[in-house]
């Protein structure tokens, strides 16, 4: 199987759905959480069951899909690393995304991201690049889940996580035309 590293706002955006650990599993690849990513996801959002319409931020618990061997933890392990990772983070804000982009560069990853900046860079270094639109979609084609299933998953992911694919990432077109 290829091996993956996945960027905070992806595994948010999957946290958000409900469904993270079964679309994950059906993407076809060993999945490694950075360290940085780890720390950065702190909370997801969930809906409120006493207000509809209402969320609640609680604490994001990553543990099952490591238990699970869903996620597998990494970091850097040797100075090349660390030093594409000192390159990328005089790039990124986040620690996690030049800690993805350095162990992706490093190991031949690929990189799990929704962020336009990451996936430019990463493809300008000539990385393989995945964001969430196309996880969701391979794990639709794989699993089958009904209609409202799959609305339900969408909907999640723009409400509680507060994405929307860009207009220029695969998969738009498809997402688009799932939601009524």
């Amino acid at each position: 199987m290829t091996m993956a590293v996945i960027d905070a706002c992806c595994l948010i955006d999957l946290l958000a759905s409900g469904y993270a650990e079964v679309i994950l599993s059906t993407a076809g690849y060993v999945w490694h959480l950075p360290v940085a990513v780890q720390r950065e996801v702190q909370y997801v959002r969930r809906h409120d069951p006493t207000q509809c319409g209402r969320w609640l931020a609680v604490a994001a618990d990553l543990s099952p899909l490591v238990s699970a061997g869903v996620l597998h933890a990494c970091q850097p392990e040797n100075d090349d690393e660390l030093a594409l990772l000192t390159r990328y983070a005089a790039i990124f804000r986040s620690d996690g995304e030049a800690m993805c982009m350095a162990l992706a560069e490093s190991r031949g990853w690929v990189v799990a991201t929704d962020d336009r900046k990451a996936i430019r860079i990463g493809q300008g270094a000539g990385l393989t690049m995945i964001s969430c639109p196309e996880l969701v979609k391979i794990w639709a084609d794989t699993a089958r889940p009904t209609d409202v299933v799959l609305r339900t998953v969408l909907r999640d992911i723009q409400l509680l996580a507060q994405f929307t694919p860009n207009p220029s990432m695969p998969q738009y077109a498809w997402w688009m035309s799932r939601l009524p």
